[in-house]
């Protein structure tokens, strides 16, 4: 009887250290750079599904999200769906790649070249409102847009002040996170619309800041948008990819 319960035990102890190492193992797998900036084509990648294949409701075909924030934002539709079956509920925006990014860049440079005289004026103006290419969060695959990408919908419609309550109140549920809330001391402005999935994009962050606390120029380097050789490149890249809620680390 001794025997068969200290066998048991041992058996026990091994399953759960050979768990913890698998998980440990896991954790420790490095993100490509590609991936952290987005310089890929999701469409090739097995881990991402297109949200127009999905019961989402999109405004616009050819958007992809990884599979497993998919899965969660499909429950968080449908619970919502459940309470309030006539306020929208919409992704508008999911996964961004790098050339994507550098197209609504580049159009805005083009734009604005006219009303600044230095290219630094013209970044932190684009900035109020997108992301340089290689640095937003939608590159990961990890975050939507949720109908509107006006703060005045959410704080101001009727329908968007009952969206806005049930997404604070309830995505945490998910496994999403704001990235982008009131009180940070630099970043973004606040998007009430924009939503992460944590237990992955947590992982993207955290590598993203490794690489910039231990060589930054490996990520400098593959950025190639206008203006990128005539601003304060490093600085903005670690202010706008770190500055975000602490509940998304």
């Amino acid at each position: 009887m001794k025997k068969s319960v200290m066998l048991k035990k041992t058996t026990y102890f091994t399953l759960t250290i050979t768990l913890f190492l698998c998980s440990a193992s896991t954790m420790a797998q490095s993100i490509p750079l590609n991936k952290l900036t987005g310089q890929f084509d999701e469409k090739q990648d097995n881990s991402f599904i297109a949200l127009d294949s999905t019961l989402l409701p999109v405004n616009k075909k050819g958007m992809y999200l990884q599979k497993e924030p998919t899965q969660q934002l499909i429950k968080a539709y449908q619970d919502f769906k459940k309470i309030h079956p006539d306020i929208p509920f919409t992704i508008v925006s999911a996964m961004r790649n790098y050339n994507y990014q550098n197209g609504i860049w580049q159009r805005k440079w083009n734009s604005l070249t006219n009303q600044f005289s230095q290219p630094q004026q013209i970044a932190e103006e684009i900035l109020k409102f997108s992301s340089m290419p290689g640095t937003s969060r939608h590159h990961w695959g990890t975050d939507v847009d949720i109908t509107s990408v006006s703060s005045d919908y959410f704080k101001q419609d009727p329908k968007g002040k009952i969206l806005n309550a049930w997404l604070q109140q309830n995505m945490a549920n998910y496994g999403f996170c704001q990235p982008f809330n009131e009180g940070r001391k630099g970043g973004y402005l606040p998007e009430e619309w924009h939503w992460s999935y944590r237990p992955i994009a947590s992982q993207y962050i955290a590598q993203y800041k490794a690489q910039l606390d231990s060589d930054p120029t490996k990520i400098t380097y593959a950025l190639n948008f206008a203006g990128h050789d005539k601003i304060q490149l490093e600085a903005l890249v670690k202010e706008y990819v770190l500055q975000v809620n602490k509940n998304c680390y």
